[in-house]
């Protein structure tokens, strides 16, 4: 009885250090997409941190997005995560929008999109500063 005890105590820790469940953050991040929104896509980030932060750590994922549509991207972060989850949209090599303005420091938690030439487009996921973190990100159409 006590053998099986521990081992319970051993899986409920480890869970716990582990953070939130993947699932249950994106059900959380879900319920933000705002309304008249249509769930397209999401995106669990896990990234360490940088020794330096101008040297961040980046999850890179491609999108395919419709002329004359609106999207959204919202950003959730875990409960344990030490940095605040950044989206940076990409058409080709010039950023298109983000969501942290560097002048104030603030990042926001959802950006609007509104596309005006259908095409691929690459999401640049970051933890502000650098910082370790642990997200997620969802894509939504906007209608």
């Amino acid at each position: 009885m006590n053998k099986i005890f521990s081992i319970l105590v051993l899986i409920f820790t480890y869970m716990t250090l582990q953070g939130q469940d993947p699932q249950q953050l994106i059900s959380q991040c879900a319920l933000d997409i705002g309304e008249n929104t249509t769930y397209l896509k999401d995106f669990v980030i896990k990234l360490p941190s940088a020794s330096d932060p101008s040297d961040a750590p980046v999850y890179k994922a491609n999108f395919y997005f419709m002329k004359n549509q609106n999207y959204r991207f919202t950003m959730c972060n875990s409960d344990g995560s030490e940095g605040e989850l950044v989206l940076a949209l990409y058409d080709k090599q010039k950023m298109i929008t983000t969501s942290y303005l560097k002048s104030s420091g603030k990042v926001y938690s959802s950006v609007d999109f509104a596309c005006n030439k259908t095409g691929l487009y690459q999401l640049w996921y970051t933890f502000k500063d650098g910082q370790k973190g642990y997200g997620v990100g969802i894509v939504s159409l906007v209608k």
